[in-house]
């Protein structure tokens, strides 16, 4: 590989098996607990095996950051076959992922490690890392990335009100009320935090709502529709965007488990990073 360097993630990133195979990315995995039931996050809990648990689930499930020793691990082993890595996770305000990383490692002795907070989640994390393994060099792979952090955006488009209430974002009232006006939020996350952007009627409204939001946002170097079950929908978003910026590869992907929790089956969403 150019510069001996390798990238590595973690499994918020929903970086694809693709991806992770063309560009040499290492993924560590979060662990997902359904009651006393404990998963590595896409190790022994695939993407549609953790939604199939979520349908049934009277309880959301809950995510537990990697340790600081699973991350020494992979350093470690990479030490021996690269001359350093650039480390790229889920923000460090929605999670202690990045925190582990750091403190992993710190303990590998006289090997390079950059650790960088995203401030952001899935796909945008992994064009991220996708961009850093097309450098030429790790202090360019760096570079690339911090440059790029600022510039990610994420919106997603919920199906249903029934994960936030479950998760006491919302209360019950709202959540009932929202199930019999049909209404469908928009969220939307920028620099680590996440905000409600909308709350539109009906689904056949909401992803036109959706388009327009990023239309706002133009123009854009890096562009994926997400989906949590719902791929007929991502697709059809796909396409439309795929006509309206010619210029832009859309690419499409699943939305995984951290995010998944959050925003339950049938939310669509896009992914993006603005051009500086």
């Amino acid at each position: 590989m150019a510069g001996r360097f390798r990238v590595v993630t973690d499994s918020t990133s929903d970086v694809s098996r693709e991806w992770c195979q063309r560009y040499g990315i290492e993924v560590v995995p979060l662990r997902v607990l359904f009651g006393s039931d404990d998963y590595r996050d896409g190790v022994d809990l695939s993407t549609a095996e953790f939604f199939t648990r979520l349908a049934r689930a009277e309880r959301l499930p809950t995510t537990s950051a990697p340790s600081p020793g699973d991350f020494a691990t992979v350093y470690e082993r990479l030490s021996r076959e690269c001359d350093g890595v650039v480390s790229v996770h889920i923000s460090g305000a929605l999670s202690g992922t990045v925190e582990a990383a750091r403190v992993g490692a710190r303990s590998v002795e006289g090997f390079p490690v950059h650790v960088i907070d995203s401030r952001c989640l899935t796909i945008c994390v992994a064009f991220l890392c996708t961009l850093a393994a097309e450098a030429p060099t790790l202090e360019a792979a760096v570079q690339i990335v911090e440059e790029r952090v600022p510039r990610q955006r994420i919106l997603a488009l919920l199906d249903t009100l029934r994960y936030l209430e479950m998760g006491g974002r919302i209360g019950r009232a709202s959540a009932v009320l929202g199930s019999v006006l049909d209404v469908k939020p928009i969220l939307g996350v920028a620099d680590g935090h996440v905000a409600a952007l909308d709350r539109v009627r009906t689904r056949a409204k909401a992803i036109p709502r959706l388009v327009e939001l990023l239309r706002r946002d133009l123009p854009v170097e890096r562009l994926a529709v997400m989906h949590a079950q719902a791929p007929e929908a991502a697709e059809g978003i796909r396409a439309q965007l795929a006509g309206e910026l010619p210029d832009v590869r859309v690419e499409t992907g699943e939305i995984g488990a951290v995010l998944g929790t959050h925003v339950g089956p049938g939310a669509v969403g896009l992914a993006y990073i603005k051009r500086s």
